[in-house]
């Protein structure tokens, strides 16, 4: 052999992702008695997009009574209540079965993670029905408040899982890199949770780095579905003052001090057309994440946005005492994690001096999290034996619009996942080793080294983007998704012979960064392809040459699998167990809500 593993490491359960889900996965596969253990591609509780978290979570009501016993709750919102929030929020996408696990598991998870929050000594901001706010870095000191009290994980930082390896149709083990030194190591295990976050094609975005789509596109080379890899969420984001790009400063004030009005203008001064009606609907709630995607990006097709690709939040309207005590709101809550007048560690001043100088604010929409992943079922399970998602790498709870909470899904789903990995495991054992797949993938990991005359992965990687943000972003037509689709089929052919400069594989980011893009190209094409054949408009994706939400045709989910080395796209209903499909349409997404027959209320 050309290649070997440098590492074997033999344990009943391996929990990838640093973050909610893996955590959780690790913490429940341990308490059942199986040998657990846990890989970041980062530093355990810092890596992942948790950290970049300021919204806060919560369940509904009646649990926060029943099961939390909670003095600030409010009953009223029921845990029906929820449950029929999400499948219209969903536009009728997810599957039931998953939304009722994520309706009757969340409480029991988040009753554990505000007892880790208690020990740890954590401060989080509460109010009804059952809500809490904390900043990312918060909430997972929580969550290592967790993994230190359960003893007996065996945890691998800096360690990238690149690969599921399976025999016969279950896995019989992972592969990972040790990011500083290089090591291929060889994870021998029957049972693997992918916690590791979705996909983000876009050159602006909100979230960490590198959500590649690791855990889908790995689980999709192991032989599983991904299903909704055309719905991605974004809300208001920073583009100025200039440091604070990325920075979702915007909506946290949105959230926060919903007693300023502001109106959204154009680069012209003009207001956007925002209903007064959607404005009351959505404004101060998450709802507004596609309101305001919705016409942002209609007005940005028409060539009305700003210098930075945004449009300008005016609070002339206010007086400056309404300023002052919206700010104070916000800072009442915040400087329990932040250093007064700064958000996530940079400064606030420029802001608020514009606020009160009356100066609009530029703010654009930068993408936040995939509705898509990974097709599983309510205990996680996906179509290759022992291989579990949760959180966003995997798909069905939200369908094609979340409003509800990224948190609790990326905790709930990781208990579950580890409850049924660990029983998987200790009924099934470890298949043997598929030598010849192992082989394989060593010799196309390492043969990256041997590429000359290609393009660098950085460049190929910015080069995705390109394509994403011209032909798959907020307003989308047949014509550009046509287009997009072709370039990322040459951009997998430019895979081929993607080259590294450094040689060495100690630390090497460029060879990290080429596994990474390869995962990203599969995500990407999986969402391109989706988009190109659901010829109508349904949440996160707006077709302006198909703007109807269309009942009749578009309540299917798109399927992707491997077949022959290609990507092979399938339909299917969406799971239901209680709330009947609607039938008819509607003019677009936003009359979808407006509908007095959804009877929609948050």
């Amino acid at each position: 052999m050309q290649y070997e593993f440098k590492r074997v490491v033999e344990t009943d359960v391996l929990a990838a992702g640093g973050s909610g889900a893996g955590i959780f996965a690790a913490i429940y596969a341990a308490r059942e008695g199986a040998q657990a253990a846990l890989a970041s591609k980062g530093k355990i509780g810092i890596s992942g997009n948790a950290i970049m978290a300021g919204g806060g979570f919560g369940v509904d009501g009646e649990s926060g009574r029943d099961v939390l016993g909670l003095d600030f709750a409010d009953p009223s919102f029921t845990k029906a209540r929820l449950f029929d929030c999400i499948v219209k929020e969903s536009f009728y996408l997810s599957d039931q079965n998953m939304v009722r696990q994520y309706v009757d598991d969340g409480p029991l998870a988040v009753k554990e993670y505000l007892g880790w929050v208690e020990r740890a000594g954590l401060d989080l901001f509460c109010c009804p029905p059952a809500n809490w706010i904390a900043s990312g870095q918060c909430f997972n000191k929580a969550l290592l408040q967790g993994l230190k009290e359960t003893p007996g994980i065996d945890c691998y930082e800096d360690t990238v899982i690149t690969e599921v390896l399976t025999n016969g149709g279950r896995v019989c083990g992972a592969v990972g890199i040790d990011v500083y030194t290089g090591d291929v190591i060889l994870f021998r295990t029957g049972a693997v949770v992918l916690g590791t976050g979705g996909y983000m094609p876009f050159s602006f975005n909100n979230t960490v780095t590198d959500m590649t789509g690791d855990g889908p596109a790995i689980a999709y080379r192991a032989g599983a579905r991904l299903a909704d890899m055309e719905f991605i969420l974004s809300f208001p984001t920073a583009v100025v003052p200039r440091e604070m790009k990325g920075s979702i400063y915007p909506y946290v004030f949105e959230y926060n001090m919903r007693g300023l009005k502001y109106t959204v203008r154009d680069r012209n001064g003009d207001p956007l057309p925002i209903p007064e009606e959607v404005i009351r609907l959505s404004r101060g709630g998450k709802l507004s994440k596609l309101v305001t995607s919705y016409y942002f990006g209609h007005a940005a097709d028409q060539g009305l946005a700003g210098p930075n690709g945004g449009f300008f939040y005016d609070y002339s309207e206010n007086s400056r005492e309404e300023k002052e005590a919206g700010l104070k709101i916000f800072y009442d809550r915040f400087d329990r994690w932040h250093r007064h007048g700064y958000y996530k560690g940079e400064s606030l001043a420029e802001v608020e001096r514009m606020l009160f100088a009356n100066e609009p604010i530029e703010v654009g929409i930068g993408a936040e999290y995939c509705m898509g992943g990974v097709e599983i079922n309510e205990r996680m399970e996906t179509c290759v034996g022992g291989l579990y998602v949760a959180g966003e790498a995997g798909s069905g709870v939200f369908g094609a619009c979340r409003v509800g909470d990224g948190l609790v899904e990326m905790m709930c789903q990781g208990m579950r996942a580890g409850l049924g990995a660990a029983a998987y495991a200790k009924a099934n054992g470890v298949p043997a080793l598929n030598r010849q797949q192992a082989d394989t993938y060593l010799a196309k990991t390492f043969g990256l080294f041997g590429n000359r005359g290609g393009m660098s992965p950085v460049t190929l990687y910015h080069e995705i983007q390109a394509a994403c943000d011209e032909g798959f972003g907020l307003i989308r037509t047949g014509d550009k998704l046509e287009q997009a689709l072709r370039r990322i089929e040459a951009l997998k052919d430019a895979w081929q012979t993607v080259t590294l400069n450094g040689k060495g594989r100690a630390y090497n980011l460029e060879w990290l960064g080429a596994l990474q893009t390869e995962n990203l190209l599969t995500c990407c094409e999986a969402g391109i392809r989706a988009a190109i054949e659901r010829k109508e408009s349904r949440g996160c994706h707006i077709r302006k040459d198909c703007p109807q939400v269309d009942h009749r045709h578009g309540l299917v989910k798109y399927l992707h699998h491997e077949e022959g080395g290609r990507m092979v796209t399938t339909t299917r209903r969406p799971v239901v167990t209680s709330m009947p499909l609607p039938e008819g349409t509607h003019e677009t997404v936003i009359d979808y809500f407006l509908d007095p027959g959804l009877q929609y209320k948050r």
